[in-house]
């Protein structure tokens, strides 16, 4: 049995920390802060990089890359927002006469449900 060596194992929270920040706006008509980076669990993340999202009861990650990060709200609430990666078996309908690897991954790319989601930090 294999099980996580971080914080999760042990029911404890992640550490967290904003790093730069970029803008203010507003979300959801409330004052919103946008970040250029973040420290997450001792790592550091910045926009576009690609990150292995981890579901429970899922044998694979997600892979995707963050396009936005921010926080809003009173208590403050923190948000990313994800470009997903595909795997071919996910797009098999899509891919005609294409035969991928089977470690090929796919970019999403257009406007449509499930291409981009806003995801709770």
């Amino acid at each position: 049995e294999v099980k996580m060596s971080g914080p999760e194992a042990n029911g404890d929270e992640p550490k967290f920390k904003w790093g730069k920040k970029s803008h203010t706006g507003r979300v959801a008509e409330k004052p919103a802060y946008f970040y250029e980076s973040f420290t997450y669990d001792g790592i550091e993340y910045f926009l576009y990089d690609s990150v292995y999202l981890h579901a429970a009861n899922e044998p694979e990650p997600y892979i995707g890359k963050l396009l936005k990060a921010w926080e809003y709200g009173d208590p403050a609430m923190k948000r990313i927002k994800v470009l997903w990666f595909f795997r071919p078996i996910e797009l098999q309908n899509w891919l005609g006469d294409h035969q991928p690897q089977k470690n090929e991954l796919f970019l999403a790319s257009g406007e449509g449900v499930g291409l981009a989601n806003i995801n709770p930090l």
